[in-house]
């Protein structure tokens, strides 16, 4: 009896308790290092839009140092019944085979870095996306990275205007990349079992102006010198809901390209209509 009254006791004094858990408040990292994350999907891929969400929820946890952008390639990117467009390309298509491999979609390389510990180049545990986010940012920044664009509505002509300054010397095959992305666009998307017809398609690859594995930039960075570059582009004329200039962006990233890594230095992104 002693026994109970002692455990009973106990109970009421101590079991009824709350504890208040704090959790702190996000800081996000003190550093312009970007990481560029390139996502492997498509529409025929069920469980694509959870990764898509897990994209977007990573760009706004981190507004200046996450960049991202939506690959179409082959692998389970073929339209459905009900589609409108084709999203699938060649070059999406080789760049997909370039961040092989992987063991399912959506996937997703962060800087074009293996990962410790991984298996697959692009990673397709979408809950893990996260880690490799801050384990990129947890880096030293090598290289500052500025766009300008400059856009003229009546003739669709797009001019960018890349800045390059290296942070420390670098040395090897340093190779230059310019994708057109595109969001806000409305067609059909497998998610698990159902198709959503008005799903809404983000940070869409529509074109590039380099090579998929880059154009050749230098094969010597000289810290603290000013590297200037320019692209010009004309955007397609609109059709339907694609190719707006309002809704498309830029994304410049300078990349070291040899056998043992394909590592990128630094991203930048900006709108196309500032």
């Amino acid at each position: 009896m002693l026994r109970f009254f002692t455990l009973s006791l106990v109970f009421v004094l101590f079991g009824c308790n709350e504890v208040m858990v704090t959790i702190p408040e996000f800081t996000p990292p003190d550093t312009e290092k970007t990481v560029l994350i390139e996502e492997l999907t498509g529409v025929n891929c069920p469980n694509c839009p959870q990764g898509a969400a897990k994209l977007q929820e990573l760009i706004e946890r981190f507004p200046r140092n996450v960049i991202g952008v939506s690959i179409h390639g082959q692998f389970l990117a073929d339209p459905l019944s009900n589609s409108k467009y084709d999203f699938r390309s060649d070059m999406a298509n080789s760049l997909e085979n370039y961040l092989m491999p992987i063991f399912g979609k959506p996937a997703a390389a962060f800087n074009r870095v293996q990962q410790p510990n991984q298996n697959e180049f692009a990673i397709s545990a979408f809950d893990l996306w996260g880690q490799f986010v801050d384990a990129e940012l947890a880096k030293p920044q090598t290289m500052a990275l500025d766009i300008i664009n400059t856009y003229n509505p009546n003739t669709r002509e797009l001019n960018i205007d890349v800045d390059i300054e290296a942070l420390q010397d670098i040395t090897g095959d340093i190779r230059i990349s310019v994708m057109i992305l595109e969001s806000h666009i409305i067609d059909a998307q497998k998610d698990v079992s159902v198709i959503i017809d008005d799903y809404e398609h983000n940070h869409m690859l529509r074109d590039m102006l380099t090579p998929f594995d880059g154009r050749s930039l230098t094969s010597n960075l000289i810290q603290n010198e000013i590297f200037n570059i320019d692209f010009d582009y004309t955007i397609p004329d609109e059709e339907d809901e694609l190719w707006i200039p309002e809704n498309m962006e830029v994304i410049v990233f300078i990349h070291e390209v040899t056998p043992e890594t394909k590592e990128i230095f630094q991203a930048a992104h900006a709108d196309v209509i500032n």
